[in-house]
């Protein structure tokens, strides 16, 4: 059995672990493993975890599927092709996912965090 091209899909596969640790414990609300995010300058902290846990589980799937999808290719160049760009696709979407998802979180002023009220910012 051709055992090297079984490398490529298992390091990507491999790789996709710490996407799911890290989404495991932001989701479990440690916000600052996203770019030094505050919890308490965000107006929902949980749901903005939840947000984010979900988008970087599905990081780490649409990885798992990448490996999946190259170890199908085999040596075809055609499909390994088609394979990366749905790759690249899937994850730089989601990456944008979650940069829009962190850039639009309602924030609570330092001042008004005791009262909830949000910033002008949206």
């Amino acid at each position: 059995m051709d055992w090297e091209r079984y490398i490529a899909p298992a390091a990507m596969a491999l790789s996709a672990m710490p996407v799911f640790l890290i989404a495991g414990l932001v989701r479990g609300g440690r916000l600052h493993l996203v770019n030094g995010l505050d919890a308490r300058r965000v107006r929902d902290p949980d749901r903005l975890a939840r947000r984010l846990g979900a988008l970087l589980a599905a990081v780490g799937f649409s990885m798992l599927l990448g490996a999946t999808g190259l170890a199908w290719a085999g040596n075809d160049e055609a499909r390994i092709t088609g394979v990366v760009v749905a790759l690249l696709l899937a994850v730089n979407g989601l990456a944008v996912a979650l940069i829009l998802t962190v850039a639009r979180a309602p924030r609570v002023d330092g001042d008004d965090h005791h009262t909830g009220t949000r910033s002008g910012r949206r």
